[in-house]
């Protein structure tokens, strides 16, 4: 395996972390004590997973490390991540007064 495609599969495996931190904050909100460590901390995950991309993606090109399984797990990654951090953040419950 290429060092390009453990940095992808990083990024897969940073999905659940960026979800349990958006609904660990979610809680606290609701809780009225917003922590907002959290929210800083969820950020910084899919920041860093966003920028995986391009990191592998340079690996890949820049020191040939192109294979199947890298081709294959690098879109799954990328579309993971992005949706995801849409349905998380668009359909969970933040507890907020409505008009």
């Amino acid at each position: 395996m290429t060092l390009a495609s453990k940095i992808s599969l990083g990024r897969l495996l940073l999905v659940p972390v960026f979800v349990v931190l958006v609904l660990y904050y979610v809680m606290s909100i609701r809780e009225g004590r917003p922590q907002e460590w959290l929210r800083l901390t969820a950020l910084t995950v899919f920041v860093i997973a966003a920028l995986s991309d391009a990191v592998d993606g340079f690996i890949a090109r820049h020191f040939n490390q192109r294979s199947v399984f890298g081709a294959w797990i690098d879109p799954i990654a990328d579309k993971t991540l992005l949706l995801t951090g849409i349905v998380t953040l668009s359909f969970v419950d933040w507890g907020l007064q409505r008009w």
